[in-house]
């Protein structure tokens, strides 16, 4: 809410009202003055622990007294957005941080200040712990899904836009805690394409190198099904595609770069002395390929759209990985 100027700072004649720019503006007759209404700067932080809480801050002065807000207030002239932020956060709660990245820029006008540009910055943890500042009753972490009553609702706008932000990460951190209740996740991830392909990549690493012996015997017993000439050389293929997962685990971890493939022409020249059909061990391997997704669809791993959608990028590297195998049995066979 803009509060009515009736005088000129500059002259003290009385300041009127005029259609200037597509909007009313106070200009003043005498010295001619064209008065800008501009939003006053406001600096905001996001804080989450690796809990999901949000460090907030229970207001002990008026405006909303008594009511809690993210760490938040006023820059200073001289003061870049951000640096209020980290200080804003440093003066109220007690804790240093530093920016990761900006969350949201929003104008509000307001009854006791005019109007606002609220800018907030999600920010992570350097040092410190939540002890409330002078104009502060308390300062403490509340999950983000259940938080108390806002006192500003560009606060409750930002949070909703952070959450989303991170809301799939967060479902695949979740679904990696099920799938591998004894192994840590990781703290952060970061929720960008890249590095939810990353973890994603590591969940399946984690998946066959747990699972392998599984993995193999699902496999095989559809091998033997599909593919009953193979059955006579059950311990031989049961062994060779151990080896097969161990090379994907290894690729998917190091993007294919340092293993050495070219080990699996000796396959290749063992299949040919067993006298197996080439033909029949290719259609294998496309089913031993097949049997990590069916691994992966029993054990409900993809749980999002976008798990679904990264996962059919990580497929590529799959078929990658199983065509340069492929090849060098091939290249053993035939040498």
């Amino acid at each position: 809410m803009r509060r009515q100027r009736i005088y000129c700072p500059y002259c003290g004649k009385p300041v009127v009202q005029r259609h200037m720019e597509g909007r009313m503006r106070d200009f003043c007759m005498q010295c001619t003055n064209v008065f800008y209404e501009n939003p006053l700067p406001v600096a905001c932080s996001i804080l989450v622990d690796e809990n999901r809480q949000v460090l907030l801050v229970k207001r002990g002065k008026e405006p909303y007294k008594g009511m809690w807000c993210l760490p938040i207030g006023f820059a200073e002239a001289d003061e870049e957005v951000k640096d209020a932020a980290l200080r804003e956060l440093r003066e109220e709660t007690g804790v240093e941080g530093e920016v990761v990245r900006l969350v949201d820029v929003d104008t509000v006008d307001n009854y006791y200040y005019g109007s606002l540009a609220i800018v907030t910055y999600e920010v992570r943890p350097t040092g410190g712990m939540p002890v409330p500042g002078d104009d502060a009753e308390d300062a403490r972490f509340f999950p983000v899904s259940d938080l108390p009553p806002l006192a500003w609702s560009s606060n409750e706008k930002a949070l909703k836009l952070y959450v989303e932000f991170y809301r799939d990460t967060w479902a695949m951190m979740d679904s990696y805690r099920q799938l591998f209740p004894e192994i840590a996740a990781p703290a952060n991830v970061d929720p960008g394409p890249q590095g939810q392909r990353s973890f994603l990549s590591n969940v399946l690493v984690k998946m066959i190198e747990k699972d392998a012996a599984e993995i193999t015997r699902e496999w095989m017993q559809e091998m033997r099904l599909r593919i009953p000439a193979l059955s006579a050389h059950a311990d031989f293929f049961g062994e060779m595609n151990r080896k097969v997962l161990k090379a994907v685990r290894q690729g998917l971890r190091e993007h294919g770069g340092s293993f050495d493939f070219i080990r699996f022409k000796d396959a290749g020249k063992d299949i040919r002395r067993l006298e197996i059909s080439l033909p029949d061990v290719l259609n294998a391997m496309a089913l031993s390929r097949k049997s990590i997704w069916m691994h992966v669809i029993r054990k409900k791993i993809l749980s999002s759209p976008m798990e679904i959608y990264i996962t059919l990028e990580l497929n590529n590297r799959i078929i990658f990985l199983y065509d340069r195998i492929i090849y060098h049995i091939s290249s053993g066979y035939i040498e």
